[in-house]
């Protein structure tokens, strides 16, 4: 190698340093996701309509899993400097529009799990079609502590260019009353401060933006893709929309979930366990262990109604749960185990999920389906770790901050054994 080109390999690498030192300080920035929903069980929206159990099963991951599921406003008040940080996967749920469904199938769900969730109405959908909200069901969600929020007037689009027909006056009259009628009516039904607005469509542009904070807004959010940061512009805030064409596996890598591997799962993936009158050991190893971060690692059957402890073994990455209390509800069930932790190297999530089936009472052996399992392989069973001496670290997490509540009982307990 010549002077030159040493020079010029050494000055390259003196460039590499900065960046990836900042792009390891932007891993770490506090983020949120919000996330944007439409309707839930209801045939009048084909495709922005989510199933009941698929809502649900959305929910529980959330709470199962670490996720913190915190107000808008917490977001708003982060990106705009009056609050100093945010807690660790930090998601905001809302939903648009104003359909009978937030109040039967979200509202529920939601107060269950102590999940604060934001409500972007127009008014002039209340009260009616029998499949709209009604005031008394607004009043109500807001007396419990749901945010109200705009989503205009009418719900037309409100950029200029999409009304050629208006002159510059006509639509500013207009812009006017889809904006501030809106904020008034709902301030008026439900004795709160309005002053978060919903892009219908997510159609926006500069001009709107500026009409948006002039009728009073605070903050206005798209329907654009990505995460929201410090310094994130308040009247463009993105979020992340949720419809029936999003599976779980999509769902669980929009929010930053990437791929762990793991290693001699039990049960089987596909596997019918029995006999029944026995506890199942819910297992797996993590090949990987040596690369995660000890105290992220978790383990949980997202089927069950309640969480169940684990054992954790930072050794060798034996990560293990008996099911007992749970196994008579769940039998005839197809059951989803996931393992959770994070990346010490990167700083992010990953995951491994694998299903497995409890058999109905009067089951007789039958061949399983085929089920996915792509981030499993498969491999002799590893020993459930079970506590023992002083060599374990004994955690409890406690879910209140990240949501844990209605069917999710008291703290997630794990033991983990500290590598020597």
């Amino acid at each position: 190698m010549t002077a030159r080109s040493w020079l010029a390999a050494f000055l390259l690498i003196l460039l590499a340093i900065p960046v990836s030192a900042a792009k390891a300080r932007q891993d770490e920035t506090p983020t949120a996701i919000v996330l944007c929903y439409h309707i839930v069980e209801s045939p009048q929206d084909p495709r922005m309509e989510v199933s009941r159990e698929t809502f649900r099963q959305q929910m529980r991951y959330l709470a199962m899993t670490g996720y913190n599921v915190i107000p808008l406003q917490h977001v708003y008040e982060y990106i705009s400097g009056k609050r100093s940080s945010l807690p660790k996967n930090a998601i905001v749920v809302t939903i648009d529009d104003g359909w009978r469904s937030t109040y039967t199938e979200v509202f529920p769900e939601m107060q269950k799990r102590k999940f604060p969730f934001t409500v972007f109405v127009y008014p002039k959908i209340v009260g009616q079609t029998a499949h709209a909200l009604t005031w008394k069901q607004v009043r109500e969600m807001s007396e419990a502590g749901v945010d109200i929020q705009s989503h205009s007037f009418s719900h037309p689009f409100l950029t200029h260019r999409r009304h050629g027909s208006l002159d510059d006056h006509q639509y500013e009259a207009w812009l006017l009353h889809e904006l501030a009628d809106s904020k008034k009516i709902l301030e008026r039904e439900t004795g709160r401060d309005v002053s978060f607005l919903a892009y219908p469509y997510g159609d926006y542009d500069h001009h709107l933006m500026a009409a948006v904070a002039k009728a009073g807004y605070e903050a206005a959010l798209t329907c654009e893709y990505g995460r929201v940061v410090r310094g994130s512009d308040p009247l463009r805030m993105r979020r992340l929309v949720v419809d029936k064409r999003m599976d779980f596996a999509a769902f669980r890598h929009y929010l930053g979930a990437g791929e762990m591997r793991i290693e001699g799962v039990t049960p089987i993936p596909g596997q019918i366990v029995e006999p029944l009158h026995q506890p199942v050991v819910v297992s797996a190893k993590l090949p990987n262990y040596k690369h995660l971060d000890p105290t992220s690692v978790g383990l949980t059957v997202l089927s069950a109604s309640i969480l169940t402890p684990f054992s954790y073994d930072a050794r060798d990455g034996s990560i293990s749960m008996v099911l007992r209390d749970a196994v008579n509800a769940l039998k005839g069930q197809y059951l989803r185990a996931l393992v959770w932790a994070t990346d010490s190297r990167s700083g992010k999530r990953v995951e491994a999920t694998w299903t497995f089936r409890l058999p109905k009472p009067a089951d007789l052996p039958v061949e399983s389906p085929t089920l996915p399992a792509a981030s499993v392989t498969p491999s002799s069973a590893g020993e459930p770790a079970a506590p023992r001496g002083t060599e374990l670290i004994h955690a409890s997490a406690s879910l209140v901050n990240a949501g844990g509540g209605g069917d999710v009982k008291g703290s997630h307990t794990r033991f983990v054994r500290a590598p020597k």
